[in-house]
């Protein structure tokens, strides 16, 4: 009896075993798994959080911001703090640390943010691999730091491990390094980040591009904006816009360029170009734009020294829509030549469709009417502050160019005023215009030719009225008949006397 209740008890249990078996190979042949999963971690309430309560947090349809500028004093977010950010209810997009004196960046945790600014801090390291957890970064600003040539090498933008070597990272489309203490920049500094797409470099000491420079700047074959203002840089190598073919922004504003940098005939696919405060003395003779077929924007304000604008300065850019040339103290003189160029080699010249044209604060005196054809197609002409003279050598300004500027701007209007002849100085130009105070020379002979013949032919008229009214011109009257009667009398008589 017993060996059978055995028996039995050790076939239910072989009976239990073959059926897991026989379920669990099922359910691999299905596909499918029976491992009960896990429920989902419950997402922190950011907004309730204490780091939203210590930072500004914005969370709405359009933006998830998350500004801790001026919070930190000193210090990154702690453990609990990254903790709450990592598993809240909300991914923030944009995350702002700018003022809070932070001196390094850390290896950062996994996050999905695409806006990190670390802007206005005093950081002097960034640890390697530092941004390589976050895969979504987009746009990253450590402007107005301390960063060296030194403690700014190529693995602190490394992407995340793979097996053999460490990925890009692969969103990073922009990177602003100005205001920092780069002398220049590793060569290999942007193998990490080969997709950038804009480059913010001003106000570093560089005084120079050197060879590192240039291999790192030009290796960026999709740059699309590049910022080299303020750099103390006196030239600029050809090859580096050579290399950025997409290249359509350059923005090389206070550097010491004496002459148009070298290579941008290189820079064809370029749209705007801004080279204020450059102490470019004139574009004349060799000194002059080369072809650049795309270029719509020019900007050349605040130049120290420049007085002159010569023949063929703009001819090459026929596609311009907006020049400005504001603030120029010294520019007194642009060739009525400086844009047209004979495009077709037939007899009319072309001229690029100015849109937008700004010369306010300069010290121009005439504008010569056929620096540009289209006039009427100037939707805004800023003429304001220059020293405009008030004669017939300025007809156009004063009898077209005015009218057409307080139709479509009257306040650029305004302050157009004339600083001679002195009879006119301070007079605005459209006063002169609208009452006709021009002083015009030809005009003055024409009106001193008039007064001669009125005081010639008036004394003429009254004597002549005078005679008439004593009767003169009667007796003048009488004595011609009787001399006619006489003749014909004595006629008579000789032909009677013939008879």
């Amino acid at each position: 009896m017993k060996f059978q209740n055995c028996t039995i008890l050790a076939f239910a249990i072989l009976c239990i075993i073959f059926t897991k078996v026989t379920c669990e190979t099922e359910a691999v042949t299905d596909g499918t798994t029976t491992t009960t999963p896990e429920p989902p971690k419950k997402k922190t309430p950011v907004k309730d959080s204490k780091l939203c309560k210590k930072c500004s947090c914005v969370i709405n349809d359009n933006t998830s911001l998350l500004d801790c500028s001026e919070k930190l004093a000193g210090d990154w977010f702690t453990s609990d703090e990254w903790k709450d950010l990592i598993d809240g209810d909300v991914v923030f997009k944009t995350i702002k640390l700018e003022h809070n004196n932070l001196t390094a960046i850390p290896a950062l945790p996994p996050y999905g943010v695409e806006n990190l600014y670390l802007a206005f801090n005093q950081i002097e390291n960034v640890t390697l691999g530092a941004f390589q957890n976050l895969s979504e970064l987009v746009n990253l600003d450590i402007s107005h730091n301390k960063l060296t040539t030194k403690t700014l090498v190529p693995d602190v933008f490394q992407g995340p491990y793979s097996i053999s070597d460490y990925k890009p990272l692969p969103k990073l489309r922009s990177l602003n390094l100005g205001y920092n203490d780069l002398h220049s920049l590793d060569a290999d500094i942007f193998e990490h980040c080969p997709q950038l797409e804009e480059l913010v470099l001003c106000s570093n000491p560089f005084q120079i591009i050197n060879k590192n420079a240039e291999v790192a700047i030009s290796g960026l074959a999709y740059l699309k904006t590049l910022d080299i203002s303020y750099l103390e840089i006196d030239s600029l190598p050809e090859t580096v816009l050579h290399g950025p073919r997409d290249l359509n922004t350059l923005l090389a504003a206070g550097n010491e360029f004496k002459r148009l940098p070298d290579g941008l005939e290189y820079a064809q696919n370029l749209v705007h170009l801004v080279l204020n405060e450059n102490p470019i003395e004139n574009l004349v003779g060799d000194n002059v734009f080369p072809e650049m077929t795309n270029l719509k924007y020019l900007s050349m304000t605040f130049m120290p020294k420049l007085y002159k604008i010569g023949p063929g300065a703009f001819s090459e850019l026929q596609n311009l829509t907006e020049l400005i040339l504001s603030d120029n103290k010294f520019l007194n003189e642009i060739d009525e030549l400086a844009f047209p160029k004979n495009v077709t080699g037939g007899p009319y010249l072309d001229y690029p469709p100015l849109e937008h044209f700004y010369l306010n604060n300069c010290n121009l005196t005439v504008l010569p009417k056929p620096l540009l054809v289209r006039w009427d197609k100037v939707k805004v002409l800023d003429l304001q502050y220059n020293p405009w003279t008030c004669d017939a050598s300025n007809d156009y300004l004063i009898n077209v160019l005015i009218g057409q500027v307080n139709k479509t701007s009257p306040v650029l209007a305004r302050n157009v005023q004339c600083a001679s002849p002195e009879g006119l100085k301070d007079v605005p130009v459209l006063r002169v215009a609208n009452e006709h105070l021009v002083e015009n020379p030809g005009g003055s002979l024409v009106w001193i030719g008039l007064l001669v013949v009125l005081l010639i032919a008036i004394p003429t008229i009254v004597a002549a009225y005078a005679i008439k009214k004593r009767g003169c011109f009667g007796r003048f009257r009488r004595s011609d008949s009787v001399a006619n009667r006489a003749l014909y009398n004595r006629t008579s008589f000789n032909e009677d006397f013939h008879i």
